[in-house]
């Protein structure tokens, strides 16, 4: 990922005919992680720039520049953004952890259009701290079910998968209880952490935590093809405090992956309720209850569960109609 301003491209297949056509479009974003395949879709049929980390000079000449303006996270852009004159239509999505930041209640959301969410209970967050008229909706992020897939004739084994960066918003010590609950009752478990430490205190806790409790836990860094990860892994875990999505656990149960989600506040908004604990000893309970299933047939409900509700082109084409509707009002 780069750190200065920098204009990119996309060619991702991802694509039906678009609900917005002919219209110049800037993606303005600190962090392009979760735009990649809106940028595919939306780039076909209309001439599409993109700049992450961008100047003040460079936000002020797109936002002249465009038929719309995306800004990704609520956060120094949109601010800056939403000071400037004119009228160019303007739709800001919120993920999650800028409704724990008072930026929402700095930007000056009467020069903003639309402003998208990707979970109904981040979107209450919001409304119980900022008070304004903006529309606003809830898109989920979508997954793309042609790349995870169930691999052809998997088995099942005691292989538990944990994805993401180790910090506390991931709740690792969380992840080692548990971990070490499942262990204890069988051996044959092992962990399989993808993802790197953001802060030195963890790497502590986890040498620290693991000389004293001899648990078989690999770390495999930062993965780049997560397909191919996840292919001879059985379980997908999620311990954090708090997500609006996790990608990890709607493309571990697309890739055939049984899920272990702890119950976060709106987490039960997102995934089965058969499928979330709430402390250690009710994530050995859901394990057990996994051996005791029919686990091809259970992957093959959660994969669908996650095409038909996270559907990728699905939420490409309502984002891309939002998009049109937006422009079509800026011209009234």
């Amino acid at each position: 990922m780069t750190t200065v301003a920098e204009e990119k491209t996309s060619n991702s297949d991802i694509h039906q005919q678009s609900p917005i056509k002919n219209r110049k479009i800037v993606f303005l974003a600190n962090y392009t992680t979760f735009l990649g395949d809106i940028i595919a879709y939306v780039s076909k049929e209309n001439e599409v720039r993109t700049y992450e980390k961008p100047s003040s000079g460079r936000i002020r000449e797109m936002v002249s520049w465009a038929d719309i303006v995306w800004v990704e996270w609520c956060d120094n852009i949109i601010l800056e953004v939403s000071r400037l004159p004119g009228k160019t239509p303007v739709i800001c999505r919120l993920h999650s952890y800028e409704v724990f930041t008072d930026m929402p209640k700095q930007v000056h959301w009467d020069k903003v259009n639309h402003l998208l969410f990707v979970n109904p209970f981040v979107r209450l967050l919001f409304e119980q701290q900022v008070i304004c008229d903006i529309p606003r909706s809830v898109i989920y992020n979508g997954v793309d079910t042609n790349k995870f897939i169930i691999p052809p004739g998997k088995t099942y084994g005691k292989k538990i998968a944990s994805v993401g960066y180790i910090n506390y918003k991931k709740n690792p010590a969380l992840l080692l209880y548990c971990f070490k609950k499942i262990y204890e009752y069988d051996p044959n478990y092992t962990l399989h952490i993808a993802g790197e430490f953001q802060d030195p205190r963890y790497v502590l806790y986890f040498e620290h935590y693991l000389k004293e409790n001899l648990l078989p836990v690999s770390f495999d860094g930062w993965v780049d093809d997560m397909t191919a990860w996840y292919a001879d892994k059985d379980f997908i875990i999620s311990t954090s405090l708090f997500e609006s999505f996790h990608y990890s656990v709607a493309e571990g149960m697309a890739s055939g992956l049984l899920p272990l989600v702890h119950n976060w506040s709106g987490a039960k908004e997102l995934y089965p309720a058969e499928c979330i604990f709430n402390d250690a000893d009710e994530s050995l309970q859901l394990v057990r209850r996994y051996e005791n299933a029919d686990k091809h047939a259970l992957a093959k409900s959660n994969r669908e569960f996650i095409r038909k509700r996270y559907n990728l082109n699905e939420k490409c084409e309502e984002i891309a109609r939002l998009m049109a509707q937006v422009a079509e009002q800026g011209e009234q």
